[in-house]
């Protein structure tokens, strides 16, 4: 019995199938979306699976002829190298996330090296990651020694050409964001080139930069003040105001909102307090989220001109933003940018080189903190973002039965609502120390949700986006109360600035007392928007 290998079996040609056989399997897997087919095959699901091969095979295409066309080492070693990166980056976000989106590509835009260590630390890469890192540039080399030629290019080529024409036909049915003539974000039409390399996972984030520098622009843009008629009903009565912004914070884990864990144990003795049952975030990430809190919006465009900031400038208060998020890199943020018109601008940790206690906002607030005018001071914590041991690790830990039954990482998030409720209780602490009354509002920019895997809590995009990503806490202390209550109302944060006008005592033109939490039959939309900018209506 012979030995042999067939001819059309060769080594060789096994090595050729297997290996586009595993890199046309990787893009089926990058592109695919489990969400979007039905659990019964119909006319739709089919079409949608024709897509996926489809655009599977173009980026199968593509890496071949990219593997094939140069023969130079080192070249070659740079290229699968890059390409390697690149995958495994996408492979890792498809796994942790669902999806590689626009809200991705913001957040690793504008994440510098701390925060990218620090999410390192905090996360666990599948092995499945590592091994493409590594057997990429391997497969992409023998790719190179078995394909080239003139004739094997060209059948490749013109392959890739046929594949392409057929599926950007589709374009015309997909929209992309862009900058309208009035500087507003609008959804355009995708050209034909930008579907091609927003389907192509290599190539996506040539497309997602486009998207990105064009919402850049609208949030780089100077503002200029646009309120109008502005009455402010108490500016006899002077007072203190403290807006106190948190970071990832799960309504669910405050035991003030039903959590079984202690964490708000700080807050159990103060009195005044007024919590809000269910507050709804904007979106599920900082960027997205806070620009909207913070200034008058509807649906995709945000006006910055209409920033709560200058609101309370020209009703005749002092302003104070102390952050300890830092600046977000070498990309002024929108949040940044409506920060720094306050009067003073303090920023701890500009280039994340040290996770810095959130209480170094207290000496800031101690140290500016007026007894004779209207302030209004803006503290904004970096609470509970990645990593959640580091942000706690010399901090005050919760000691119960439950911490030895719970991982690390979701004892040290408990951890991290604990240390909120010390810091909120020491702001309360700070202001009665004064000989003026004083009102605080607490919230949250975002939720996060539960997962199975290291770190146990994520941001809510792609197909982790869900509803519980976005209920956050909301709690209004005032020095005018003297009970503590739970006001049954579902709130979208995204019309906090009317919330904050009232808060303020203060009407404009553009202000819409209606759509304030305080309002008895509030009137707003139900809607927020995913980390694809897409609106999500909710029915409750």
């Amino acid at each position: 019995m012979s030995n042999k290998i067939p001819l059309g079996l060769s080594k060789s040609r096994i090595y050729l199938t297997t290996s586009i056989f595993l890199i046309l399997t990787y893009y089926i897997y990058i592109i695919v979306d489990t969400a979007s087919l039905g659990k019964t095959l119909n006319y739709s699901n089919i079409k949608y699976i024709i897509g996926v091969l489809l655009k599977a095979s173009i980026s199968t295409l593509f890496i071949l002829i990219l593997s094939s066309t140069f023969k130079f080492k080192y070249l070659n070693l740079l290229l699968f190298i890059i390409v390697s990166i690149i995958s495994s980056a996408i492979l890792f976000v498809k796994i942790q996330y669902g999806s590689f989106e626009l809200g991705s590509y913001i957040s690793i835009m504008e994440t510098n090296t701390k925060e990218t260590i620090e999410l390192f630390h905090s996360i666990d890469i599948p092995f499945i990651v590592f091994f493409q890192l590594i057997i990429t540039p391997f497969i992409l080399f023998r790719l190179n020694q078995y394909l080239g030629g003139f004739k094997v290019n060209l059948v490749l080529i013109l392959a890739l050409i046929l594949l392409i024409g057929l599926s950007s036909s589709q374009a015309k049915n997909n929209s992309i964001f862009s900058v309208s003539l009035t500087g507003e974000v609008v959804l355009v039409p995708m050209s034909r080139a930008y579907y091609i390399l927003f389907n192509m996972p290599l190539l996506k984030p040539i497309a997602l930069s486009q998207s990105y520098s064009k919402l850049k622009k609208i949030e780089n843009t100077p503002i200029k003040a646009e309120w109008e008629d502005i009455i402010v009903s108490n500016s006899s009565n002077k007072k203190n105001y403290v807006v106190i912004i948190g970071e990832s914070v799960q309504k669910s884990s405050l035991f003030s909102y039903g959590y079984h864990r202690n964490t708000t144990k700080p807050l159990k003795e103060t009195n005044g307090m007024t919590l809000i049952s269910d507050p709804i975030a904007p979106a599920p990430q900082t960027g997205m989220a806070l620009s909207r809190i913070l200034a008058i919006n509807d649906k995709l465009n945000i006006n910055n001109n209409l920033n709560i900031i200058d609101l309370a400038n020209l009703s005749g208060f002092n302003t104070f933003w102390f952050s300890n998020q830092g600046q977000i890199g070498i990309y002024d943020s929108p949040i940044t940018n409506i920060a720094k018109r306050t009067d003073l601008t303090i920023f701890h940790n500009k280039s994340y080189e040290q996770a810095n206690s959130d209480f170094v906002l207290i000496e800031d607030l101690e140290a500016h903190l007026d007894g004779n005018s209207n302030n209004v001071y803006f503290l904004h914590m970096i609470g509970s973002h990645f990593d959640f041991c580091e942000r706690t690790k010399n901090a005050i830990k919760l000691e119960d039965a439950y911490r030895e039954q719970l991982k690390d990482e979701q004892n040290c998030y408990d951890d991290t609502i604990l240390n909120t409720s010390i810091f909120i209780n020491k702001v309360v602490s700070l202001l009665e120390s004064t000989s003026l009354d004083y009102e605080i509002i607490y919230f949250s920019d975002h939720g996060l949700v539960d997962i199975e895997r290291k770190p146990y809590k994520s941001h809510g995009v792609g197909s982790l986006f869900q509803r519980k990503a976005l209920e956050v806490p909301l709690i209004f202390i005032s020095s005018s109360k003297t009970s503590s209550d739970m006001q049954n109302t579902t709130y979208f944060m995204r019309d906090f600035p009317h919330t904050f006008a009232e808060w303020l005592g203060v009407t404009a033109t553009q202000i819409d007392y209606t759509k304030s939490v305080f309002h008895p039959r509030i009137k707003q939309e139900k809607y927020a928007l995913n980390d694809s900018s897409e609106i999500i209506y909710f029915t409750k």
